[in-house]
């Protein structure tokens, strides 16, 4: 049976992530998988549907999570992008689990999940609080007909939807805090923000969240959303806990909201005006402490979150590497076990951008942007901690190799002369017989044979950082041109065959034969001592003789005549 829902919340495609915080002790049970924390879909309501032409309402019926249009996605650490607005699939808050409802696929479809729960009857200060980040295209269709998302929060108890914790976006490209994507145009996105739910006073009551996302009307342009749940019903206040070599605390409140405010348990005095609070020394256990917080216009409810201060005679250790330098291809990963070697066990981590620790790193397993990070522990007992590193992300070497010109034997080519810099940067280099490094060069200074070699270049603070450029070398042989006549008469003039280039190729052997074919000279490898036109001692006629010269195994052998005069 389908049900025909009236559009309430427009807008084009909706990122969104739920953080379910009750506002009351870290002992609140929360609702089953609220956070889609078992990885599946259990305790939500899934639907699927088309909007109506006509009226613009939405035609949904129940189905099974369907990975097209309730696609479960697993935290990876940020390296998933949302194609067109290029931030993190998954929420940025560490939860294990998102989802994507919605496709960017078109034809006038309709998505929902929703849950219900019943707030506990002893928690009248109860509060949910959600992300969101917006991505949508805008077809410039007539308001109705515009992609929408619906964020609903309805009260089943009295039969009616909860007043400041209801609206919308409508497709449009004026939306206050929305960019245009530079992947396509006529999309626009807004990154994660939060929203609280205000549900205070409301103890008892059964409440049910209703997320929707649909395709204009026409069926020609997309809506979607990323949705993800933080299973974290403590108070979302964090930093409460302090271990026993604390000497101060960082009280944090939920980031994102326009305003803060501080309050002593009595609200007679203004402690802090921003984000987060730090008291120095550390106060007694059981101080309370209040912070009022105020959304942005159109984004949530004005609300009043309390926490209390809580001793834990648990230590926790931070050890934290001060520096990291990494490859701009790898980048740097925070997660990496080294990089706080030393810490305490049983520890969870997360990771910021700013010194006030508001601003989730969205992939630290590959920080691209040098910078100084920072790095928070919190231990099984709530006690948190956290130390600063310093990221240095190094550049790929840049560096030209150029051809030499080629050369003759006995002269060599010097690699190194063959390479360029035009930044000044200061590489180490290695030389290379094949292009997989495999096969080191000998003597690459004194290049003595012709090919293809490569230079890989290292960037001297991160080795992982190198390029490899292959080098053509040639070098020739030189052209033996034996003379075809000498005069052995003992005048001291041209009385010996002598061939200079020879010297050159020290394997040669030279053979020379006469007319009739028999050996009358063979030198011993090389051609040190030059034929002087006897065989065994004695003078050879004049006559013409025929000679072959082997240069080495690698070249072609040499053949022609010579002829004795007197």
């Amino acid at each position: 049976m389908s049900l025909r829902v009236p559009v309430i919340f427009r807008a084009l495609g909706f990122v969104l992530c739920i953080v379910s915080w009750a506002f009351a002790s870290a002992q609140n049970k929360c609702p089953d998988n609220i956070g889609f924390d078992k990885g599946n879909f259990d305790g939500w309501e899934c639907f699927m549907g088309t909007i109506n032409k006509a009226d613009y309402s939405l035609m949904l019926s129940p189905s099974a999570p369907s990975p097209q249009r309730h696609l479960l996605i697993r935290n990876d650490g940020g390296s998933r992008l949302d194609p067109y607005g290029q931030f993190p699939m998954s929420c940025p808050n560490g939860s294990d689990y998102s989802i994507q409802l919605g496709n960017s696929q078109t034809g006038a479809q309709a998505e929902r999940v929703a849950y219900s729960f019943t707030i506990p009857d002893d928690q009248n200060n109860y509060s949910i609080i959600y992300q969101y980040a917006v991505v949508f295209q805008d077809p410039n269709h007539s308001a109705d007909e515009q992609p929408k998302f619906t964020a609903n929060i309805y009260d089943e108890t009295i039969g009616d939807y909860i007043g400041c914790s209801s609206f919308y976006f409508r497709a449009s490209a004026n939306l206050p805090g929305f960019k245009e994507s530079i992947v396509k145009d006529s999309v626009y996105y807004k990154e994660w923000t939060p929203v609280t739910i205000k549900l205070s006073g409301m103890a008892g009551r059964r409440i049910r969240l209703e997320f929707t996302t649909n395709d204009c009307a026409r069926g020609g342009h997309f809506g979607y959303a990323y949705i993800d749940v933080n299973q974290n019903c403590s108070s979302p206040v964090t930093g409460n806990v302090y271990c026993i070599n604390a000497d101060k605390i960082k009280l944090q409140a939920p980031f994102g909201f326009a305003d803060y405010k501080w309050f002593n348990a009595d609200f007679s005095q203004t402690l802090g005006q921003s984000s987060a609070l730090e008291i120095s020394p550390a106060p007694a256990p059981n101080t309370k402490f209040a912070v009022e917080i105020t959304p942005f216009p159109g984004q949530g409810c004005l609300d009043t979150v309390y926490t209390t201060a809580v001793f834990s005679p648990e230590p926790l250790v931070l050890k934290v590497n001060p520096s990291i330098i990494s490859c701009i291809t790898t980048g740097a990963d925070l997660t990496a076990k080294s990089v706080t070697a030393g810490s305490g066990s049983n520890l969870s981590f997360s990771y910021f951008s700013d010194p006030s620790q508001t601003v989730f790193v969205p992939q630290p397993k590959k920080l691209t942007v040098s910078g100084q990070y920072y790095i928070q522990a919190e231990n099984a007992i709530g006690c948190t901690v956290s130390k600063p590193v310093d990221v240095r992300i190094e550049p790929l070497p840049v560096f030209k190799v150029t051809n030499p010109p080629s050369v003759y034997r006995p002269a060599t080519i010097d690699l190194q002369s063959t390479i360029s810099v035009s930044n000044g940067a200061v590489y180490n280099y290695s030389f290379w017989q094949d292009s997989l490094n495999t096969k080191e060069v000998d003597l690459p200074r004194a290049m003595t044979k012709s090919g293809t070699y490569y230079i890989r270049g290292e960037n001297q603070l991160a080795p992982e950082c190198e390029v490899t450029q292959p080098v053509k070398i040639v070098i020739k042989d030189p052209l033996i041109v034996p003379p075809n006549i000498f005069s052995p008469n003992g005048d001291g003039i041209n009385d010996e065959w002598r061939i200079p280039q020879l010297a050159y190729y020290p394997e040669c052997v030279v053979e020379v034969f006469n007319r009739a074919g028999h050996l009358v000279y063979q030198s011993s490898p090389g051609y040190t001592t030059p034929w002087d036109g006897k065989y065994q001692g004695k003078t050879l006629p004049v006559a013409t003789y025929y000679y072959v010269i082997r240069l080495n195994d690698e070249l072609p052998n040499l053949g022609g005549s010579i002829t004795i005069i007197r």
